[in-house]
């Protein structure tokens, strides 16, 4: 390596140096000596440098290689190496080489103040102290009777060894007998071993920390994977009961109940969804904080997206009284890449946040291309309350974990803190930000920007009917003006001649004065509660006042109210719609509200009835559930159709079951005693292969706290799972697509 060559001014030194010793000499035979020698040191020099001492990170063999290589080139009887301790308290002698290149490791140590003028000396001067008669120099004072002399040192040269500019040891030269003259090249020769000496402490250092870093990096890989473990058994074990706790609350919910037993039932229900809610956000945090929390890449419907996440927390604006509404500009791209199970879950997280603070008034989501960021795919999503409002001092720790605005604000409304944390995770995952605007007692809006990818080709759509509103006339009625743009686009888009009116009374005007124009609506779209004036209401005058024909009538109501259904039948009605509105619903009902107007049947509805092709045997399923609960609940889902149940207490009974009957379908539990569902899989999988056999359909049942447990499902040969607490529907559901498959 280029350190261990002398320099051309060193070089030059060199020759000089020779030309002194060597004057006596013809100058060609000087020339011969000096080249000679100086290719001796450097050959000497180039073979200590890539010697295997140097790089094997063991100091003690660097050393003993410095000092042996010493003795060789400066031809010394002695050279030691000596390093100040840590604490720069004391000198120790590390390593001395002696002539035949006998090695010890004595145990000479001093304090540094018995040798305080030496080291000052050396740690001042960056060349070598080259000391000829050893006894006469005042800075050896110190050293004459407690080393120098015991070893007959008579000259010494002592070159410094510094590590980041500090002196930390230094290499000895020692002439034993005869005094000796230090030559300039000599002392350049002992500076660069004292080089190769620094290089190696600080690769010895580099080591040290790489071999720290890897210990602790191999520990902090074993804490992560018991924590996985750990989470991925507790999930499984507060799921499992919590899926029957949920599941019988459902089952009870569809029996005759008094009003006070649904009250508490309701009640019993609220609370499971809120422990639930719960653990997956502690699962969550757990697994952004283990890193382990990765997003997907893939292409979705952001409408789909933001239909689901309104459908789920719209229960709960109904129950508390709220209007809940979306408006997604007509710019916005629909087919987009990346996550949509994690951007749903920031859209339940900010709708519920805001549901859980606001007790009368609205809750606005709005969805736009970002101002701020005009890169493709940047997406804000704003989301507006009525409720309490946050101090502004508060608006940045309330995205910190286990953090609300005030203490008294969880034992008003509960909650952990942790919403917010992971949804500001969750953002920052997307390329986006986070941040909130408020104010105390009239509400607040969290805004989200994200980054998603654009799909080059948008997926092939289904083909439906579309309803021609073209110069239809039609007036919306609604006391919330976000509601009335929403409709007014949706409707606008479909070709309709849209008007809108804010009240009851305002509309029964606009429709007067049109019919006096000759210009009547032939729709009416109304919400149901309204100030002053409620929709029933508006018809009921409608109906008394209006001599003609009136339009068709389609009532917007915010709940599923039984008896308001009820009564938009009673009234003839073309129809109800549930807010909030979504696309879908509102062309499937205006379809069919217009076409029983006139009489027609509606061409978008899809037609539901099983194919002709489709199996009518019962489907036989097997059941792998350790937990007598669920085994009854899934008994109880099934109860109402014509599937065939067994069930097997683990994977060992279900193996045994499985080699002596067929069945369709195999519900396989993940965590159970004896056998659990990986290695019963396993060996079902095998078993059909051993015997020709196609596989059958496994559908595992697990709580999928990380996603290392999924892949692992799929791994052993799961065709697909589910999440516990499994809901009725949906374990009907996919049974059903099973069944259509069955011979």
């Amino acid at each position: 390596m280029s350190s261990s060559r002398p320099s051309r001014s060193a070089t030059g030194r060199t020759i000089a140096s020779f030309k002194q010793k060597l004057s006596g000499r013809t100058p060609l035979s000087f020339e011969q000596d000096a080249t000679a020698l100086l290719k001796q040191y450097q050959d000497a020099l180039s073979k200590l440098a890539k010697s295997e001492a140097l790089h094997s990170g063991d100091i003690s063999r660097v050393f003993r290689a410095i000092t042996e290589a010493c003795c060789g080139l400066l031809q010394v009887k002695r050279a030691s190496i000596w390093l100040l301790t840590e604490e720069r308290a004391a000198i120790e002698l590390i390593d001395v080489c002696t002539s035949g290149r006998q090695h010890s490791n004595p145990t000479f140590a001093f304090q540094s103040s018995s040798w305080l003028v030496y080291l000052r000396s050396l740690s001042c001067g960056h060349r070598p102290i080259a000391v000829r008669h050893i006894f006469r120099d005042s800075r050896f004072k110190e050293l004459a009777s407690s080393y120098v002399s015991c070893f007959h040192v008579e000259t010494m040269l002592s070159a410094p060894i510094r590590q980041n500019g500090r002196l930390v040891g230094f290499l000895c030269a020692e002439a034993v007998g005869a005094p000796r003259r230090w030559s300039r090249h000599e002392e350049h020769l002992a500076g660069l071993l004292t080089t190769m000496a620094t290089l190696a402490l600080e690769a010895a250092e580099r080591h040290e920390v790489e071999q720290a870093l890897r210990v602790a990096k191999e520990a902090a890989e074993v804490a992560n994977r018991a924590k996985s473990e750990f989470l991925a058994s507790m999930s499984h074990e507060i799921r499992t009961p919590m899926n029957a706790i949920i599941g019988m609350a459902d089952l009870l919910w569809d029996t005759p109940l008094t009003p006070d037993q649904r009250k508490y039932l309701r009640i019993f229900r609220r609370a499971g969804g809120t422990l639930l809610n719960l653990i997956n956000d502690i699962l969550d945090l757990s697994k952004v904080e283990a890193g382990r929390l990765e997003l997907e890449s893939i292409g979705f419907d952001l409408n789909e997206v933001i239909d689901k996440a309104i459908d789920i927390t719209a229960m709960r604006a109904i129950e508390k009284g709220l209007e809940l509404a979306c408006h997604v500009d007509r710019n916005v791209p629909c087919h987009l890449i990346g996550d949509p199970t994690r951007l749903t879950q920031i859209l339940i997280n900010l709708i519920g946040n805001a549901l859980k603070f606001t007790d009368k008034g609205s809750i606005v989501v709005r969805v736009t291309n970002d101002p701020d960021r005009t890169i493709t795919g940047a997406v804000r999503f704003s989301i507006s309350d009525t409720g309490i409002g946050i101090p502004s001092d508060q608006l940045v720790s309330i995205f910190d974990t286990f953090k609300q605005a005030h203490a008294s604000t969880t034992r008003q409304y509960g909650g952990t803190g942790l919403g917010l944390a992971i949804t500001k995770r969750l953002v920052e995952g997307m390329n986006g930000r986070i941040w909130a605007e408020s104010t105390v007692g009239i509400g607040s809006t969290f805004h989200c920007s994200v980054v998603l990818g654009i799909q080059t080709e948008p997926p092939h759509q289904k083909s439906v009917t579309p309803i021609n509103l073209a110069n239809v006339r039609v007036l919306v009625v609604d006391d919330h003006p976000t509601n009335r743009l929403i409709l007014r686009e949706l409707l606008s888009a479909w070709g309709a001649q849209v008007t809108e009116a804010s009240d009851g009374i305002t509309a029964l005007d606009e429709l007067r004065q049109a019919s006096e124009r000759g210009h009547a609506y032939e729709l009416l779209l109304l919400d149901c509660r309204m100030p002053e004036m409620s929709g029933f209401h508006v018809v009921e005058q409608l109906k008394s006042s209006h001599s003609g024909s009136c339009p068709t009538v389609i009532m917007l109501t915010s709940n599923h109210w039984a008896d308001e259904i009820a009564r938009t039948y009673d009234l003839g009605l073309g129809g109800y719609l549930i807010k909030p509105i979504r696309r879908s619903d509102l062309l499937q009902t205006i379809g069919i509200a217009l076409g029983r107007t006139k009489g027609t049947q509606p061409t978008a509805v899809e037609a539901t009835a099983p194919s002709s092709t489709a199996s009518m045997r019962a489907l036989r399923v097997l059941l792998v559930e350790d937990s007598p609960d669920n085994q009854l609940l899934v008994r109880a889902y099934l109860k109402q159709t014509d599937y065939f149940l067994d069930v097997a207490e683990h994977g060992a009974i279900a193996l045994d079951k499985f080699k002596s009957a067929h069945y369709d379908v195999i519900l396989m539990d993940v965590q159970m005693p004896v056998m659990d569902g990986y290695a019963a899989t396993r060996a079902i999988r095998s078993w059909e292969r051993d015997h020709d056999l196609p596989p059958t359909p496994i559908i595992a049942l697990t709580a999928l706290a990380l996603k290392e447990e999924g892949a692992r499902i799929f791994e052993v040969g799961c065709n697909t799972h589910l999440t516990k607490p499994v809901k009725k529907s949906t374990l009907l559901e996919v049974l059903r697509a099973y069944k259509e498959h069955v011979v």
